[in-house]
């Protein structure tokens, strides 16, 4: 799960997203959630609870422990999945899509390998179903989840756990800090996380 580290230090606490196919009307803009709101107040936040609510049932072959995952912590991460596949599918029902409010920046936007609000906008602009499809495929990733978690499966349930944040990853580097592709290639190419390999992310 080492992976999710390079999320945090790529811009995950401006975490968001753009797209829209047509022009947005004054009123769908001011009472439209952002990308950007959804998820920086929705789908990162649960992600990060859904990895602190696991985390100390990690065992020592790196999967989930059977033995640590009590009824309360099943629960919750049913409760915490749900909430991250909710937000995706909000994500995919957005029309028009829209990155940020009129006056808002995204944090890194000036540092290097950072991306700007109007260019996200653009990179969604040009494939903005392909966006939806990601979020579809977030969603169906939590779906599994909670389906193995339901049914107290730690076999099942750790590698999707362990896969989210490359889902994530995958989707990122399509839209929101495409600039940063080169460097999580050096990083593939050094050895390190696995899951950041495009060829095993699940693509919709």
């Amino acid at each position: 799960m080492n992976s999710r580290l390079l999320i945090l230090t790529m811009g995950a606490a401006a975490l968001g997203l753009s797209a829209c196919s047509k022009e947005p009307s004054k009123d769908n803009a001011s009472t439209q959630l952002t990308l950007h709101e959804i998820m920086k107040d929705q789908v990162d936040k649960h992600a990060d609870e859904l990895w602190e609510e696991t985390n100390p049932a990690i065992g020592d072959a790196a999967g989930l422990d059977p033995a640590k995952m009590d009824d309360a912590r099943w629960a919750k991460t049913i409760e915490l999945a749900t909430k991250v596949q909710d937000a995706a599918n909000q994500i995919a029902a957005l029309d028009p899509i829209i990155a940020v409010k009129p006056g808002v920046k995204i944090a890194d936007e000036d540092v290097p390998f950072g991306d700007s609000a109007e260019s996200v906008q653009a990179n969604i602009d040009k494939d903005p179903e392909g966006l939806r499809n990601f979020a579809n495929t977030l969603a169906n990733h939590m779906g599994e989840l909670i389906a193995a978690a339901k049914v107290k499966d730690a076999a099942k349930a750790g590698p999707l756990i362990d896969q989210l944040d490359g889902v994530c990853e995958s989707c990122h580097l399509e839209f929101w800090y495409p600039s940063q592709k080169d460097l999580v290639e050096k990083i593939r190419s050094e050895g390190g996380d696995p899951e950041l390999d495009p060829k095993k992310q699940k693509k919709s």
